[in-house]
């Protein structure tokens, strides 16, 4: 029987600014954290869920796509029509420091109901009486 980790938190939409050129990509720590251990780890061994609220849009389905093809679980993923994810831009000065500019008040992931009823996603789909729960990294 293989472990199960879940991490929970938000993925945003990255554009970022470099030498006059702008690069649209995903990112956030949350994100990155569930990619590189699905990377570093044998996924008989250990399965990696992450856990969010994306739009039905076609950013969204991007990213579930990149996300499965880093074996990363993504069946606690819920989809909300309403709703799309949040957007960050990036700009970098000549000497190399970064500003971050955010939009994400209306992403999926923020969404009140995502956040209430996340427990129960959890309990429903994973738990099994008797067994400890396995640790889960969450976002703030």
């Amino acid at each position: 029987m293989s472990k199960k980790i879940a991490v929970i938190g938000e993925c945003m939409i990255e554009l970022s600014e470099k030498n006059g050129a702008v690069n649209r990509g995903f990112g956030g720590d949350t994100l990155n954290t569930s990619v590189y251990i699905a990377r570093q780890t044998d996924a008989s061994a250990l399965s990696v869920h992450y856990v969010t609220a994306l739009g039905t849009d076609a950013f969204s389905q991007q990213m579930l796509d990149s996300w499965q093809q880093e074996n990363v679980n993504t069946d606690l993923i819920q989809r909300m029509a309403d709703r799309l994810p949040g957007l960050y831009y990036i700009e970098t000065d000549d000497t190399g420091e970064r500003t971050f500019y955010y939009w994400r008040n209306e992403a999926a992931a923020r969404a009140g109901h995502f956040r209430l009823s996340l427990s129960e996603r959890h309990q429903s789909r994973h738990s099994q009486p008797g067994q400890p729960r396995q640790a889960v990294h969450a976002a703030a």
